[in-house]
């Protein structure tokens, strides 16, 4: 098997299953010898935030010395993205020789009543194998669909977050937000603390009513006031200042208006600031387990820290940002830090959609912005037609024109936006990554 085979035979599985549960996951791990289980990990669920949450919990934990492992998703280049210690990503020779030793213990389930495992349970059991083999210190890892049946959460976390919960994969956790919420607080764990993002009152009831059952103590980020200082397009710096708990959430051992001034982060957008918050409240009990760090450690690794697609400007004539906004909760964020940045910019917006995502609700924080719409499409079997998108567009009062590939469409906003213009490719990080391609490519 060489790397070629062994991608595609990791992405080869359905995406989804008909058979929710667990069972096929513990089972791949049995047949493993359950790597999952030699290392700690810090397990973040939600649905707004958690990517780049963990990221920034990952990146100081690591720049403080120890061997972190990360498991995040969507990929937006390249697949070993998702699995990376330290920050690099898993090499091709590994994840070619991890995928042929689980190939036969894949196959074996398959014979089964369960099924194959699938390509979301095949990626974590490979991001487990490798974390054990690197003998990790501790792995933070972002919960992929849902939390209560994700392949995630076979892991027994020292801790566990939840970013803000919103509408997404609606077909399959639930239309409404108290459905949603009982799905994301699935992760968590007796006795285990939960660091909780502010939460829509309907999440946070389902919330409050689980950890109370299984004596979870909660900790609310908003311990901390977000007080910002300077905002442009290549990020930000901000102050973090303790305050109270909020309502029913337990406090953190520290002096009340205890505050980390002039704290810099390469990524724009006052939601950037939130994921901050939670990552410190994060950082602040992981010390209570062992983790140590440094206030200079922490500056160090957000001041210098690498998120692709998340506002990442990759040309600046004109402006071209990539975010990989896919829901409305993501828009609206995104919506408003263009707001707040655009400068009176002529802008235009690349949009390309998967098929299962509520395409209105990702426009709709972009109306009142007026932008003039470029609707596209990725190289997805997943990706909604760009004349749908388009059509939708035009029914909210957008103008625009559609482009039927992302290069395309990305060539002709650079020139309806000019030299001096703003251009904001987003919609998923399908549509993000194939932008991204355009100027920085994987070579290796």
């Amino acid at each position: 098997m060489d790397y070629g085979q062994a991608l595609a035979y990791l992405e080869s599985p359905a995406r989804f299953s008909p058979r929710l549960g667990l069972d096929r996951m513990q089972q791949l791990l049995e047949k493993l010898d359950h790597p999952e289980r030699a290392f700690p990990s810090v397990l973040i669920g939600g649905t707004s935030g958690k990517g780049s949450s963990a990221k920034l919990i990952q990146a100081v934990l690591s720049r403080a010395g120890f061997r972190t492992g990360f498991l995040s998703k969507p990929h937006l280049q390249d697949y070993r993205e998702r699995v990376t210690v330290d920050g690099r990503w898993i090499d091709k020779s590994d994840l070619t020789r991890i995928v042929a030793a689980m190939v036969p213990a894949a196959q074996e389930i398959a014979q089964g009543s369960l099924g194959h495992p699938t390509f979301f349970e095949m990626g974590a059991a490979l991001a487990f194998h490798h974390f054990a083999e690197r003998r990790v210190d501790v792995a933070v890892v972002e919960v992929g669909l849902g939390g209560r049946l994700d392949a995630t959460n076979v892991l027994q976390p020292i801790l566990c977050g939840l970013t803000p919960v919103g509408f997404d994969h609606t077909e399959i956790l639930g239309d409404t937000l108290a459905q949603i919420a009982a799905e994301k607080a699935g992760i968590l764990k007796p006795g285990v603390p939960v660091v909780l993002a502010p939460q829509p009152e309907e999440a946070l009831a389902v919330i409050r009513q689980t950890a109370c059952r299984r004596g979870v103590p909660l900790y609310g980020s908003e311990i901390w006031s977000l007080e910002p200082e300077t905002s442009e397009w290549s990020g930000q710096t901000f102050a973090l200042r303790k305050v109270p708990p909020p309502l029913g959430m337990v406090d953190l051992p520290l002096a009340e208006e205890f505050v980390y001034p002039h704290l810099a982060l390469p990524l724009a957008g006052a939601h950037q600031g939130s994921n901050a918050a939670f990552a410190l409240t994060a950082l602040w009990l992981l010390q209570e387990r062992g983790f140590a760090w440094e206030e200079r450690q922490l500056r160090d690794a957000w001041q210098t820290l690498f998120w692709p697609g998340r506002m990442e400007i990759l040309s600046r004539h004109p402006l071209l940002v990539i975010d990989g906004a896919h829901n409305p909760e993501k828009a609206r964020a995104l919506a408003e830090a263009v707001r707040a940045l655009s400068q009176d910019r002529r802008w235009v917006l690349v949009l390309g959609v998967s098929r299962e995502k509520d395409l209105r609700g990702v426009l709709q924080p972009f109306l009142p912005l007026e932008p003039t719409l470029i609707a596209t499409q990725a190289q997805s079997e997943r990706a909604r037609p760009a004349e749908e998108v388009l059509a939708v567009g035009r029914s909210l009062g957008l103008e625009g024109e559609q482009a039927l590939g992302v290069s395309a469409a990305v060539e002709r906003a650079q020139v309806l936006a000019g030299a001096d213009g703003l251009v904001l490719v987003t919609g998923s990080m399908y549509v993000a990554g194939e932008a991204r391609d355009l100027f920085f490519p994987v070579t290796d």
